[in-house]
Formats: structure tokens, sequence, C-alpha cells
């Protein structure tokens, strides 16, 4: 199975980077060129981008290593050493000696050295009080201020410098993180860099991928610069990514049928509420469930067989339901997502309650619980010592976005926003369940203390339906891999890459449709773009 992309916090990477020039005795100068070439490269790649108005480019340094490869970086591109030669001007963010040249005393001792090397390049290096010029007229800044270990707010001339970069509205290029994002939590301190693009050393690291950081980073580029990760291999955070998603979505057997591919039961949907039982009944088809069947009230029947001729329904009277005949069908599954548009009558509460309590409590059988499930358990905490939640452990996924999360958890919105990878993960070794905490950063969380931070997705993936499809592609993903979790897998890897399918499904719409216009069926359209390159069985005859 392919290595997951690991996700480091800033302690786990400075372990690495010493690792590797104390022990390995690679040294720091190396890996910082290594660095910044890897920058200047992929600017190169991105011309159309950075140098569409012009080739003037500033830089923007600290006292830091950040800094340092900063230095470099101007230096590289002034001599075209890896690409064309390009006009650069750089502005010192640190302090200033009496003479009004960078105070070399207070620089990183790799910092100095580039600054050294830059000064024999004769590249013009200006202060705060002397950028102004540079800055109105530059076509290009590369961001190479602070770097994974600010810990503080920036304040004073360098937080507005950062400001008057951002109100130029050109492209950013940010070295390792986007200055002023702390390397961790991705909180804004301060004030922080808009970047176009942000080019990160070794490894993803955790603020890249949560909170403000997400939102600033823009196209992020993992460059290898020979960094030994062997010490942070006890970490437990990963990316919800491609990678993720190609070792789960494995290709499939030709020589096979419905059965091998699982067969999900969706109690979803209430008078009124149909669709969000067709849009996780397609979600569930479109990503390769081999059987659908939806447990729904009878005034659903005529639209959802139209709308998704390839499911079973399953109807009952709303007002009469006969339970043993739903529990005998939806236990015959080898699977359930409940709760997509349900409601909160006192009839869901009754069902709700019974398959708790009846449903089989076997390590392969995974029972996804979203949306109207969630607020019935929010709302009537018995329903915690049911069978399945007090046994089941480990089998049961569940998909709160921040509201669901806040009346499960009596907490504040405000606060699970702020924290939520901390309040999966809390939630998750609590109650023995993998969640799937839905933000436009989600976070998946496992029992075990496992976390998935997905990078994709897009505010037009912000309309209702959008939950309705991810509880039935993550429930479908579940039944077919219902044999590996536990053994080769975890649940949470599983429900993990349901997340970044939906997500990259999200971009591909959005790509088509734009944001405004998209709509939760478009994502369920774009889901076969995204999969179909991981598995395709025909025999294809040519002539030659």
């Amino acid at each position: 199975m392919k290595a997951l992309t690991p996700v480091l916090s800033a302690a786990l990477m400075r372990r690495c980077d010493d690792h590797t020039i104390n022990t390995l005795a690679i040294p720091s100068q190396v890996l910082m060129e290594r660095a910044a070439r890897g920058v200047v490269e992929y600017m190169e790649s991105r011309a159309h981008i950075f140098y569409d108005t012009g080739d003037r480019v500033l830089v923007l340094c600290g006292s830091g290593n950040n800094g340092g490869d900063g230095f470099a970086v101007a230096r590289f591109l002034n001599e075209g050493t890896y690409g064309k030669a390009r006009r650069v001007s750089v502005c010192y963010c640190g302090k200033i000696a009496p003479d009004g040249s960078p105070d070399k005393t207070q620089m990183s001792p790799e910092c100095a050295r580039q600054y050294e090397y830059l000064c024999q390049a004769l590249v013009p290096v200006f202060s705060h009080a002397q950028v102004e010029h540079s800055l109105n007229h530059a076509d290009t800044v590369v961001d190479a201020v602070f770097g994974i270990g600010l810990d503080r707010p920036i304040t004073g001339d360098t937080a507005a410098l950062i400001n008057k970069v951002n109100e130029r509205h050109i492209p950013v290029l940010a070295v390792d993180i986007p200055s002023g994002i702390h390397g961790d939590t991705g909180e804004i301190m301060g004030t922080a860099i808009k970047a176009s693009a942000t080019v990160t050393m070794q490894a993803l690291k955790e603020g890249l991928l949560r909170s403000s950081g997400a939102s600033l980073c823009g196209e992020i580029a993992v460059c290898d610069i020979g960094v030994d990760l062997s010490p942070a291999a006890e970490h437990t955070v990963y990316a919800a990514d491609h990678v993720l998603l190609a070792t789960v979505m494995a290709p499939r057997d030709r020589r096979s049928h419905k059965g091998t591919y699982g067969q999900l039961g969706l109690v979803c949907g209430s008078f009124g509420m149909g669709g969000a039982a067709i849009l996780s009944a397609k979600g569930a088809l479109h990503t390769g469930a081999g059987l659908i069947r939806v447990v729904t009230p009878a005034c659903n029947r005529e639209i959802i067989q139209i709308s998704v001729p390839e499911a079973v329904v399953t109807c009952y009277d709303h007002e009469n339901i006969q339970l043993q005949k739903l529990i005998s069908a939806i236990s015959g599954c080898d699977g359930v997502v409940i709760g997509c548009g349900l409601g909160k009558s006192q009839q869901a509460l009754t069902l709700l309650g019974a398959l708790l309590e009846a449903l089989p409590v076997r390590h392969d059988f995974p029972v996804v619980l979203d949306a109207d499930a969630l607020n019935l358990i929010a709302e009537n905490p018995w329903l915690w010592n049911s069978r399945l939640l007090a046994e089941g452990k480990g089998q049961v996924i569940m998909t709160p976005h921040p509201a669901e999360m806040a009346r499960l958890t009596q907490g504040a919105v405000g606060d699970i926003l702020a924290t939520l990878p901390e309040t999966a993960l809390a939630f998750a070794k609590e109650h023995g369940v993998t969640v799937v905490l839905k933000d436009a950063y989600t976070a998946v969380a496992s029992p075990n203390g496992s976390l998935y931070l997905c990078p994709y997705g897009n505010a037009g993936m912000a309309k209702g339906g959008s939950g309705d499809v991810l509880a039935g592609i993550i429930g479908s993903l579940a039944v077919q891999k219902r044999k590996e979790w536990g053994a080769s897998r975890s649940l949470a890897e599983i429900a993990a890459a349901g997340v970044a399918l939906h997500a990259l499904a999200g971009d591909a719409a959005a790509e088509v449709y734009g944001e405004f216009a998209m709509t939760p069926s478009d994502l369920i359209e774009k889901l076969g773009e995204v999969s179909r390159k991981f598995s395709d069985t025909r025999t294809k005859i040519i002539e030659i």
C-alpha cells in the first residue's frame, strides 16, 4: 500500500531538519539552496501567473532561515540560475544597523550567509522605509519573512508592509507558509500574507490545511529538499488527498458482481425531504456500491423510483411504522446511512431508536449517522445507551457540521470552528466513533487518535444537499471496503477518502459551472471524472 501523505507540526518538522543536518550531516546551506531552487523552478513553471505583467520581483526577507531562503531565491532569480534572469529587489524586514544596512548580528547564521552572497551579486536591499517604490512597481512578490516558527502577532512596520502587499493584488509566492500564519493552527497572527501559491518544504504543515491558513496559502507545492522524515514516524496526521483516495479506490476485479461491492441501506427522507434521499442514493451509486436500498416514507416512493431507478425502495407508513419489517430489510444490507432528511418527528425518533438497538453489532457492518440522526441524538442523549452506540465501537461514522457538533457537545459553534481537529479527535475518543467534522477544512478523526485533513473543496459546495451526497459517498466506500477495515485499513481512512472524493468532485464541478451556479447534483455528475482513473477493466480491441 502506498504511504499516505504526512502532515507535520512545526515541532516535528524542526526535529526532522535537525536530524538531517546534525545526524545525517547534510549542511543546512545545502538544504536552503535546494529550497530556493524549488521556489524558483516552481515560479518558472507558473510564469504565466508570476510574470504575466513583467519580471520585476520584490522578495521580502526576515532574519531567520525563512529569510535565508528568500535571499537565496533573490540571488537565483537575479542570476537566472534556474530559469530566466529577473529584475529583483529585496526588502529586509529585520533589525537595521546604524549605517542603514541589515544588522547581520540579528540574523540566523544561514540567513547571514545568504545575505552575504546576495550582496556579492549586487542585488539592491531596502528597509521598510525605502521599499515603497519597489513595491509599487513590482510584478510579483516572494514572501520569506516568517516561517512555521512564528509564535507572536506581527505588528509595526512589518505588519504595515504585509497589508500593503495584500492591497496591491499582485501574485505572491509564499516560502514554506504565508507569513503571519501559525504553523500548527492556521491562525492569523495579527496579519498575514494572502498568497497565490505556497512552496512548502518536504512535507505539508498543519497550518496550511487549517482555518485561515488554508484560505491564504493558494496552490500548495511540496518541494523535496532531502530532509529525512523518519524522526516524525510517530505522527498521526495525514492529508485526505488523492494519494489516500487511490489506496481506497483500488482497481476493481472484472469478474465480480453487485454483491462484491456491497448493499448499502439508506434510511433517509421524510415528507418534503425526498430530495435528501435521492442525493444520498445517487452519491452512493456513483461511488460504486453494488446495490442501494432506500428506506423512506411512502410519500417519497414515486419520486425516488423515477429519480433513482437503480435503487430498491422499501417504504413505510409514516403514521404506522412496521419496525420489524424495516429492521429486517436494513439488517440484510452490508451497512447503512441514517439521517439524511429524516426529520425530527416522534416517528423519526422511534425509528432511529429501534435501529440503534437492533442493527447488527459487527466490525464489518458500517453505520453512517448524518444530519437528523445526529440532531435526534443531541436532543435525546439516552440514545447513547443504545446497543449500537454502546457496544458497536469502531463501526459508527458520524458526519456533523459545526452546528450539529455544537448540539452534540453542548458547545459553541465559534469554539468548534476555532478548534475543529481537536474537537473531532476528542469526540471520537470519547464515544469510540469515527468523526467527519464538516467544514471548509473538514477534519476526519479516528478513535485511535489518527487525524485526516482535507485540502480540497470550494465555496460552491456550501449548498443544501452537499452533505447528503457526502453521506452516500462515505457509506458506499465503507460497504465496498467492509472486509478491509479493521485489518489493513481504518474506517477513518475510508471516511477520509470519501471526503477527498467529494471535495475533488466539487472542485471539478466548480471548474465547469463556477462556485455560484454549481449544485450538489453537478457534484454527483463529476464523481466519475475523479474516480475513473482508478479502475478500467475493459477489453480493448484495436486494428494495427
